[in-house]
């Protein structure tokens, strides 16, 4: 069996690369034994339930699930570029169906949210990082979701109550070049406070303070090791280590693979991207134990309560879950599936191999709270 530099499996990532690519191509086969839809602009399906085959964690395809038609409104924390290739695949495959989506940060989708009334609401949320998604549902502004998504998912990638599910996720990562740091993963500190603290990396470490993902890191760290410890990491960032500052996960990882920037706190899936269209960069990572540096997270989705498709959503939220949707997220994002019948594939360290916190992601609601401290201690963009 032919292998890869780094020991892949060469035939199967081709397969994988085909069946990613026949996303695009899937055009509008009929599915056997769906429903017919109803007309106008009501909710296209009869009840909550699947209307097609009930998804499994095992995984089923996009071929067993019931038919998209009718247009679905979607709020998404994600960048157009993470998430919209795969708005576009089941765009293509629906004829009758259509994404109305619109793209920001997590917290300008969140105020919007809360700030518009019944009739103006999406159906979806589409976060960038589960602590906007237990934000809603402590706002109660999220509806409980169909039995079999409920079932589908482990309960440490979604919400135990069954008010939003993860679809991908990310570790929170330390990024390297392997020729600007010497002594590769072994120099590096398995501790999140050493980044701080240590000598170093004063001058050479950066971060993104405005991601979702980051500020969910912030607010774990809170919830672990207290506010003070928290913002004394954050002031020696800014202060002692002179840490450069990111708007965009993508650049601070080409930056590091590029030569400018030796380290970085980031999500491992921007590295993963990196490597996987360039084997030979000089670009690695490892992980903090058991700590906030080493977060597990999802991006993910919840149903509004007052959502005008309800069922679309939740068949939505069904393809977006299933195979096709899963192996998006693992071969084009470079991100974890949720789901036990999807294989992590990429080039970076397994959730196995990593010893990411024992952590309830509904404790991430209070964003406000990482925003706030961000903001007062100079770590901003």
């Amino acid at each position: 069996m032919a292998h890869d530099s780094r020991g892949r499996n060469a035939a199967s990532i081709t397969d994988r690369r085909s069946f990613l690519g026949s996303l695009g191509a899937a055009g509008t086969l009929a599915l056997a034994g769906c429903a017919g839809f109803g007309g106008g602009d009501g909710d296209p399906f009869d009840d909550y339930g699947p209307q097609g085959a009930a998804l499994e964690p095992s995984a089923v395809s996009w071929d067993d699930l019931g038919d998209l038609e009718g247009e679905l409104t979607v709020y998404s924390g994600r960048t157009r570029d993470q998430i919209d290739p795969l708005f576009a695949a089941i765009e293509e495959r629906y004829d009758e169906f259509t994404i109305d989506s619109d793209f920001d940060d997590n917290s300008t989708q969140l105020n919007k949210i809360n700030e518009e009334t019944a009739d103006t609401r999406p159906d979806v949320f589409y976060t960038q990082s589960s602590g906007a998604l237990a934000a809603l549902k402590q706002d109660g502004l999220v509806r409980t979701l169909p039995e079999d998504v409920i079932d589908a998912v482990d309960d440490n990638y979604s919400d135990p109550d069954g008010t939003w599910t993860g679809a991908s996720g990310r570790v929170r990562a330390i990024l390297y070049n392997t020729e600007l740091w010497e002594g590769g993963a072994d120099a590096l500190p398995d501790d999140i406070f050493a980044y701080a603290e240590d000598d170093r990396f004063e001058g050479i470490i950066s971060t993104r303070p405005n991601s979702g993902t980051f500020r969910s890191f912030i607010v774990a760290m809170i919830e672990m090791e207290g506010e003070q410890a928290t913002r004394e990491w954050v002031r020696s960032m800014v202060e002692d280590q002179d840490a450069t500052l990111y708007s965009s996960g993508s650049q601070q990882a080409e930056e590091v693979a590029a030569g400018n920037q030796a380290v970085a706190l980031g999500n491992q899936y921007y590295a993963g991207r990196i490597v996987e269209n360039d084997p030979d960069s000089p670009l690695d990572v490892a992980f903090t134990s058991g700590d906030a540096g080493c977060l597990f997270n999802v991006s993910g989705v919840g149903i509004l309560e007052d959502a005008d498709k309800p069922n679309l959503a939740a068949e939505f939220t069904r393809h977006v879950l299933a195979a096709e949707g899963q192996e998006f997220f693992v071969e084009t994002n470079g991100e974890y599936p949720v789901l036990d019948g999807v294989e992590y594939v990429g080039d970076l360290p397994t959730l196995a191999e990593i010893n990411p916190p024992e952590f309830d992601l509904n404790a991430l609601a209070n964003v406000e709270q990482a925003v706030d401290l961000l903001r007062e201690e100079g770590m901003t963009v």
